[in-house]
């Protein structure tokens, strides 16, 4: 039935998307509801949604569960995208839920809904009952359920016996309408090999300018040409923290509560408790917060470092928004970074 890499809702596009994410993590899931409602009213074209089990952060975490959320904020809305960034199908999610899940949101409301896969992070899975896998393990696990999860949503009666993953007999009698858009997360070459092989986009919160043009975009363009299709067709997303206020001090103290999210270390590591990452956070200064996250009071601040990740070729910003006032930096998009961008 379908294929990634027919997606007709992944178009090539000659100009940068600013998106912004609604996290679970910082924000409550009623208070999201209003914050899409009012990216759509501003004209952004993508929510992005995190897809956590427990925060990055422990003083004023939240965690709300994304899919129903998924749901109501499609239904509230008209024409905004939204999907998910990052859902992990290797331990608390089985593939075949991911699929049925995503292919109901698709039949419901076509061409409207992504879904981005990651290998994950502790601090979800961990808690929800798992044990930690090696890298290893999580990158074969999310390879497995990719290949599953594009099976459901193409076949009918799969049968599938991996080594992590089975199914018998099993067909998704509500398909998606229209093909979803499949994203593939990735800080690192291999995931970033896989994304362009697999994945209609890759989507990173890499924001060392270096690692990005030396290693992770390189990676991802080598796996698109191995399948075959247009590296400038396909999205490629990378994810900021972000604060907005018109007195720097407000707004740094904003996006204090994702310093622990910073450190790279726990990505991979087995270290799940928010208390314990918050903890180690703290080491984060303020300024690596600015100088590595977008800290701004003004428009043309946002504007330059903004361009600097548009001129390595990303098709989409995606903002975490942990302004002061969240509608604020919404408007500031909305009324002037987003058009000065389009002129040039």
């Amino acid at each position: 039935m379908m294929e990634a890499r027919h997606c007709s809702n992944v178009k090539k596009t000659t100009t940068t998307r600013i998106g912004i994410m609604a996290s679970h993590e910082q924000v409550s899931a009623t208070d999201l509801l209003a914050d899409v409602i009012a990216m759509e009213e501003n004209e952004l074209e993508r929510c992005w949604v995190s897809d956590h089990y427990m925060p990055w952060w422990h003083d004023g975490g939240f965690a709300g569960a994304t899919w129903p959320w998924l749901g109501a904020a499609l239904a509230k809305t008209n024409k905004i995208n939204i999907g998910t960034s990052v859902t992990a199908p290797i331990l608390r999610y089985h593939p075949a839920i991911v699929a049925q899940v995503f292919a109901t949101l698709g039949y419901m409301f076509p061409e409207r809904v992504f879904l981005t896969l990651g290998t994950g992070e502790a601090v979800n899975e961990v808690p929800s009952g798992n044990n930690w896998p090696s890298n290893l393990e999580r990158f074969e696990r999310l390879k497995e359920a990719i290949t599953l999860i594009k099976k459901l949503w193409r076949e009918e009666w799969v049968d599938f016996n991996g080594k992590y993953y089975w199914v018998k007999d099993s067909n998704l009698y509500t398909k998606p309408r229209n093909p979803i858009p499949l994203f593939i997360a990735a800080m690192k070459p291999q995931a970033a090999r896989l994304a362009g092989q697999e994945g209609d986009g890759l989507v990173t919160n890499e924001l060392n300018l270096e690692n990005l043009k030396d290693k992770v975009l390189p990676a991802f363009r080598e796996g698109v040409e191995k399948s075959g299709r247009d590296y400038d067709s396909l999205t490629k997303a990378v994810f900021m923290p972000a604060s907005y206020d018109q007195d720097k001090e407000k707004a740094i103290k904003s996006i204090v509560f994702w310093k622990g999210a910073m450190i790279k270390a726990f990505f991979e590591a087995d270290i799940h408790d928010p208390r314990e990452i918050q903890e180690n956070g703290l080491v984060v200064g303020n300024e690596t917060m600015e100088q590595m996250a977008f800290v701004i009071s003004n428009a043309e601040e946002g504007i330059k470092k903004v361009k600097q990740y548009a001129e390595l070729g990303f098709t989409d910003i995606v903002l975490i928004n942990s302004s002061p006032d969240r509608n604020n930096l919404t408007r500031l998009l909305s009324k002037d970074i987003i058009p000065q961008l389009r002129r040039g």
